[in-house]
């Protein structure tokens, strides 16, 4: 009995010290790319931001070569903002997926957050690289860690941008009054 009473106090005092932190902001979620069992690409914005502004969640990054990629962080996500009007994010959504086009192993910089749960601290600057699979074109997403070679990287293939884009412009035919 005392050692249920006891992981019981130290569920509740472990939810207490996150409730004190940015991890429980409301996110709303408009659209979403993923497998059975998660999400990997995610179209948002934070409900206590003003101006509202809508974000791409790239989801977790392995972290390897550029070649392989281990997942083993599922934790922090990367975060790109894609303007505060939906007709902004459609367009930066649409404008990646017209990178994918581009030759292999062209490169941009974009600006996003890696954080947890939310886009919150400061902007880092992301890499993106556009690849090739056998019969796919990607983007990498990558942060270089430190100085050992080591890149942190996601993929996004040019139908997901299509599909997210396309949940967002049905999102905006639903809610024409929005931004």
């Amino acid at each position: 009995m005392k050692r249920l009473l006891a992981t019981v106090a130290l569920a509740c005092a472990t939810v207490m010290m996150f409730a004190q932190t940015n991890l429980l902001r409301p996110r709303m979620e408009i659209t979403a790319i993923g497998d059975e069992d998660s999400v990997n690409q995610e179209v948002f914005y934070m409900n206590d931001e003003s101006p509202r502004v809508y974000y791409l969640s790239v989801g977790d990054l392995g972290i390897g070569s550029n070649i392989i990629q281990v997942g083993f962080d599922p934790v922090y996500e990367l975060f790109i903002p894609l303007g505060e009007s939906l007709d902004e994010a459609i367009a930066k959504l649409e404008s990646f997926r017209d990178f994918c086009k581009e030759p292999r192993l062209s490169t941009m910089e974009v600006q996003g957050y890696f954080s947890v749960a939310n886009p919150s601290g400061d902007p880092v600057t992301i890499t993106v690289t556009a690849r090739r699979r056998i019969f796919t074109k990607i983007l990498e997403f990558s942060l270089p860690t430190s100085s050992d070679g080591l890149v942190r990287a996601t993929y996004v293939s040019r139908g997901n941008f299509r599909s997210l884009a396309g949940g967002l412009k049905f999102y905006k035919a639903l809610h024409p009054k929005e931004l």
